[in-house]
């Protein structure tokens, strides 16, 4: 089975998030599949152009421009027709939609995994080109809609979202977790808790420092790591000086890769996500696999991941009080944090382990083979 999977994907380091940790992680657990040829195609600026060998799959780099007048994206059908033609694989597994239109206009049997809502997202992205750029992927994103016949929808979000949209069958798989967010973890540092999240207002991030503000006083313990890039140089200004009279009590770190993640979330007692907006959160999922709760709010399919008060709790975005409360109980009652965490662990091993979510993508693409 000759499988070509399209989007962005890290390149010799491993990845940071979002799609291309989706990618990366479904990618590694196929290559151990045996009796599958997988091919890997991206069109990005900042990787060296080319075809590499790996082991365990076959890297095809489109060659991108740095200097973008013309958004790379427009130039990526014209490039991935004769690589195609020539790989002529049995099926495409597509995550972003100028790769999915690309194929479905050759009639190549395709797969597209929907990872969000640029309709919705353009209001949130700064920038004129960026905006523009947003655009043309709303106008691609229509067009997958109409063509394609087999779509993937990461959350019940998706299908609640489109299912008026497109014929397409849905098959309702979640993203993977990478395999070493599932080894066993160590007991946490009493006391110590996780956010990630770039600095921006999307991300509720002065929320979650209000929150610990008003523990501070009886949990002189309680620290709060901040991982994420100052992505909103005003924003996170402003978060620092906030955070400023607490002290040691908040903790901001730069963007870190899985494995700092990991180790982070190992640390932790729980995963604080106090977001004004999201969709499905891979770290929610890492947070899981790792056998930690998770206290975020009731935004976007998060609802659909976290069980209140069985794998974490659920509050209103911005409730600084309702945040603070949730910490405080995981900070009284840690036998019952670690319960919690325990029950997450096992759910997540169900839902997000990438050898189940391989084999239901194998399912969906022999689907879209046949009835493509």
């Amino acid at each position: 089975m000759r499988i070509a999977i399209l989007g962005h994907f890290p390149v010799d380091a491993p990845p940071t998030g979002g799609v291309q940790s989706v990618i990366a992680n479904l990618r590694d657990e196929l290559a151990r599949r045996e009796g599958i040829e997988l091919h890997l195609i991206q069109h990005r600026r900042g990787v060296p152009a080319g075809t590499f060998h790996r082991e365990g799959w076959i890297e095809h780099n489109l060659p991108a421009r740095d200097s973008r007048v013309i958004p790379n994206m427009l130039r990526t059908p014209a490039l991935l027709r004769p690589l195609l033609e020539s790989l002529q694989p049995d099926v495409i597994s597509s995550h972003q939609p100028e790769y999915a239109v690309a194929t479905l206009k050759m009639g190549l049997p395709t797969l597209h995994t929907i990872h969000g809502f640029p309709a919705h997202e353009f209001w949130t992205r700064k920038g004129l080109f960026t905006r523009a750029a947003t655009l043309w992927e709303v106008y691609l994103e229509r067009q997958t809609l109409g063509k394609a016949r087999h779509l993937v929808a990461i959350s019940d979000m998706v299908i609640a979202r489109y299912r008026d949209r497109t014929r397409a069958v849905f098959h309702r798989i979640n993203n993977p977790v990478a395999p070493h967010f599932f080894a066993p973890a160590p007991p946490p540092l009493p006391g110590r808790f996780l956010l990630v999240g770039n600095m921006t207002p999307r991300k509720g991030v002065d929320v979650a420092i209000r929150a610990v503000q008003r523990l501070r006083s009886d949990f002189p313990g309680l620290r709060l790591s901040i991982v994420g890039g100052d992505s909103n140089p005003d924003y996170g200004a402003e978060m620092h000086a906030l955070a400023r009279p607490l002290g040691d009590a908040i903790r901001f770190l730069p963007p870190t890769n899985q494995e700092g993640i990991r180790q982070l979330l190992w640390e932790s007692q729980g995963l604080l996500l106090t977001s004004n907006e999201e969709h499905a959160p891979m770290i929610i999922g890492e947070a899981m696999a790792a056998g930690r709760p998770v206290i975020a709010t009731r935004v976007g399919a998060i609802p659909g991941m976290v069980e209140e008060e069985r794998t974490g709790y659920l509050v209103d975005a911005g409730d600084v009080e309702g945040v603070a409360e949730a910490l405080a109980r995981l900070l009284t009652d840690p036998h019952r944090a670690a319960a919690m965490g325990a029950r997450a662990a096992q759910i997540a091993r169900e839902r997000y382990h990438p050898q189940r979510v391989a084999d239901a993508y194998l399912r969906a693409m022999r689907a879209a083979m046949t009835l493509s």
